[in-house]
């Protein structure tokens, strides 16, 4: 399917903008209800933060292959800057974003893609803003995609949760499907599209955008970062001065329970965890639909040894979120600290399975394996998760210790080696790295490694799980 196909408005729109600005200045009533919403303002740029984030996770994360062409406005010369983000290793568009041709320019644009295994469009994001006001975006939609042997359809949605447009192509038993259909158009009539052929194109698709609004959500490490607060660029100072901020709340507003939910997600990001366990625990007291609560709890009661509190915390998280990928995924990594690897294979296994292209989880579904004697099998989710996310430190420490348990001390020395590019301090894989060079009967070698490893610290403590 063509990017034509997937993002039909992101296309007219896209061509629009670049035709006129004085055109697009008609569009200035569009957004003067915008204006007068601030809540729906917020909401609107906080969407647009959102796509920002992925974006940028993205560039952090992958390989990419950029390209970008000058453009203009009518009477607005070399105005912007079009780019186009593709991933190296598959050619995929994973973004494109209109720049401000300037230093400082923000986005006046952007188009952000995800796709299924087979490389096939699965949720595009699209928001526009108006050149010169940066108010809020006055377009923004949502494009989820469905596709079987003979049939390809998406419906998009608006940001008010309007369905806008239905579209669906393909074959139906040797009938050429090509159907467009506008937002009063849906449902069609039935003398217009049958039913059965509405069912095949339509059928699979959710009704209602739902949780698509939240694009970040749609990849787990950002999903938990949002749910434990970690903020990119959030400093130390600056979370300090928020807990202070939330402090003053609190005392105005002590039975606010979204308030002590935020604080205690600050104190989660500053390892503050006792802290944290009372505010989350007052957020549930005082609201007991408060999901994030329940799993910031869990993941505090893991980090102080309350490995069993924590993962009945998290229990009740996916008993309410059952398509939570990355809740399975820690309460799996909790069951690793308790040495239950067949729980915790049994819940990687449905973590990856929700998502397979959870590196966390496939790395830790890996952790759980060796430790079962399943070394083939563990080797497959190590090397899932590295060509997932080839900067994962951990995977890669992963991957040497189970060849090293494979013997096959060769890829054991490679990995590692990998590894310690991405944290040359880190002092467990410079110890494996000795022990495999002393497999390799490099003595010296080995043994000045693990002198250099003597003088370093045990580093910081990390969420995922290692095989020891």
């Amino acid at each position: 399917m063509n990017n034509n196909f997937k993002c039909v408005v992101a296309v007219l729109l896209f061509a629009g903008l670049t035709a006129s600005a004085a055109g697009a200045q008609e569009t200035k009533k569009e957004i003067k209800s915008v204006k007068e919403n601030t809540s729906q303002v917020q909401k609107l740029n906080a969407f647009v933060d959102d796509l920002l984030r992925v974006h940028q996770y993205r560039l952090k994360t992958q390989k990419i292959n950029q390209t970008e062409r000058i453009g203009s406005y009518q009477g607005m010369p070399d105005h912007y800057r079009d780019v186009e983000y593709h991933d190296a290793a598959t050619g995929l568009l994973l973004s494109r974003i209109r720049w401000e041709n300037k230093t400082s320019g923000l986005p006046e644009m952007i188009e952000v893609y995800f796709y299924d295994k087979q490389g096939r469009v699965s949720v595009d994001y699209l928001a526009v803003f108006l050149p010169g006001h940066r108010n809020a975006p006055f377009q923004a939609v949502v494009n989820i995609h469905t596709h079987d042997d003979s049939l390809s359809a998406f419906r998009q949605f608006d940001f008010y949760e309007d369905r806008l447009y239905e579209r669906c192509e393909g074959d139906f038993f040797g009938q050429k499907v090509d159907l467009r259909l506008d937002d009063i158009d849906i449902p069609p009539e039935p003398e217009d599209v049958s039913p059965e052929l509405y069912t095949a194109c339509f059928g699979l698709l959710p009704t209602t955008v739902g949780n698509y609004l939240k694009p970040a959500d749609l990849i787990p490490a950002l999903k938990e970062a949002a749910l434990m607060g970690e903020e990119t660029g959030m400093t130390h100072d600056t979370l300090a001065r928020r807990i202070a901020e939330l402090d003053r709340k609190i005392t105005a507003e002590p039975d606010n329970a979204g308030l002590y939910a935020k604080r205690g997600r600050d104190h989660l990001t500053l390892f503050n965890f006792s802290e944290a366990i009372f505010d989350f625990t007052t957020a549930i007291e005082l609201n007991d639909d408060l999901d994030a609560a329940y799993f910031g709890r869990g993941m505090a009661h893991g980090r102080i040894g309350e490995i069993d509190k924590g993962i009945a915390d998290l229990s009740v998280f996916i008993r309410r979120n059952p398509e939570s990928s990355l809740a399975y995924t820690k309460r799996g990594v909790r069951r690793i600290w308790k040495k239950d690897f067949k729980g915790a294979r049994k819940d990687l296994l449905m973590a990856t399975s929700l998502d397979d292209t959870n590196a966390e989880a496939h790395d830790d579904l890996g952790v759980a394996l060796a430790q079962l004697g399943e070394i083939q099998e563990a080797l497959n989710h190590l090397l899932k998760a590295k060509a997932l996310e080839p900067g994962y430190q951990k995977v890669h420490h992963n991957l040497a210790m189970v060849y090293f348990i494979a013997g096959d001390h060769e890829r054991a020395l490679s990995a590692a080696n990998d590894s310690l590019r991405l944290q040359p301090q880190n002092r467990s894989s410079m110890f494996l790295k000795g022990n495999i060079l002393g497999k390799m009967g490099r003595t010296a070698e080995a043994e000045e490694v693990k002198a250099n490893a003597a003088f370093l610290s045990e580093g910081n403590w990390s969420e995922q799980s290692a095989i020891r």
